[in-house]
C-alpha cells in the first residue's frame, strides 16, 4: 500500500468518518475496518487510533450525519441578492442534500434493526431522546429565518412558521421517499410553497408571486399537476 499523506489529527479522522459512510451507505453494516483502511487510504491501524471500535467508527458515522454545522454553514452563506423564489429554491437544494445524507445512513442500519451504538465514554446520553433532533431543528430554523427574514414583508405566515414549513416539507417528501409515486424536486417544492396547490379563482392571477420572482414556475411544469 502506498504511504498515506501526512494529515492534521481532525482532518484524518473526518476522512475515515467520509470512507466509512460510503461504505456504510452502499454495503451496510458488514463493511470492515480493513475496507474502511483501504477506502480511506491508510493502514488500518490508524482507523484504530482514532476510533476504539467499528461500533465507536458507526457513531461518529451518524454524529457527523446529523451535524446540523455543515448545513447550516451552506444556508448562512446564502446570496443575499437571490430573490424570495431564489432563496427558498436555494434553502430546499441544501435540505434535500443533506437530508437524502441522513436517509442513507439510516437506511443502512435499519435492514438489520440494528439501533445506534449505545453512548460511549465521549458520548453521554441525554435525559430527553429528542434531544439531538430539537437541537437540530433549533440550528436549521435559525439560519433559514436569517434568510427568510429578509422577506418578511413578502410572507402571508410570520418568519418563523414559514421556516418550519421549508423544513418540514423536505422531511415529508425524504420520509416518504420508499413509497411515494412521485418525489418532489426543488423547484416544484418552492412552487407549491409560494403559490399553494389550489388554482385561483378565474379572473385572477393563479401566480401573483410568479411576476416578482425569476424563477417563474408554473403549475404545468409539475409532473404531478
Amino acid at each position: 500500500m502506498t504511504r498515506a499523506r501526512p494529515m492534521p489529527p481532525e482532518q484524518r479522522r473526518a476522512s475515515i468518518i467520509d470512507a466509512t459512510h460510503a461504505l456504510l451507505v452502499e454495503r451496510g453494516i458488514t463493511f470492515t475496518t480493513r475496507e474502511v483502511a483501504e477506502a480511506a487510504g491508510i493502514a488500518e491501524g490508524t482507523v484504530f487510533r482514532h476510533f476504539s471500535s467499528k461500533d465507536d467508527l458507526i457513531r461518529a458515522v451518524i454524529d457527523d450525519a446529523f451535524d446540523p454545522a455543515p448545513l447550516c454553514r451552506e444556508i448562512d452563506a446564502t446570496d443575499p441578492s437571490l430573490d424570495l423564489a431564489r432563496a427558498v429554491h436555494h434553502a430546499l437544494s441544501l435540505m434535500q442534500r443533506r437530508f437524502h445524507s441522513i436517509t442513507g445512513v439510516m437506511t443502512a442500519l435499519h435492514p438489520a434493526h440494528r439501533p445506534p451504538p449505545p453512548p460511549g465514554p465521549g458520548h453521554p446520553g441525554p435525559g430527553d431522546p429528542h434531544h439531538g433532533v430539537r437541537a437540530w431543528h433549533a440550528a436549521v430554523i435559525e439560519s433559514l429565518t436569517g434568510i427568510l427574514g429578509r422577506y418578511s414583508d413578502r410572507l402571508r405566515v410570520p418568519v418563523g412558521q414559514a421556516c418550519t414549513l421549508l423544513v418540514a416539507s423536505v422531511l415529508v417528501d425524504t420520509g416518504l421517499a420508499p413509497v411515494a409515486v412521485h418525489r418532489f424536486s426543488a423547484t416544484e417544492l418552492t412552487d407549491i410553497l409560494l403559490n399553494g396547490i389550489a388554482v385561483a379563482p378565474t379572473g385572477t392571477d393563479p401566480h401573483p408571486m410568479a411576476h416578482s420572482t425569476s424563477l417563474h414556475v408554473r403549475p404545468q411544469e409539475s409532473p404531478c399537476s
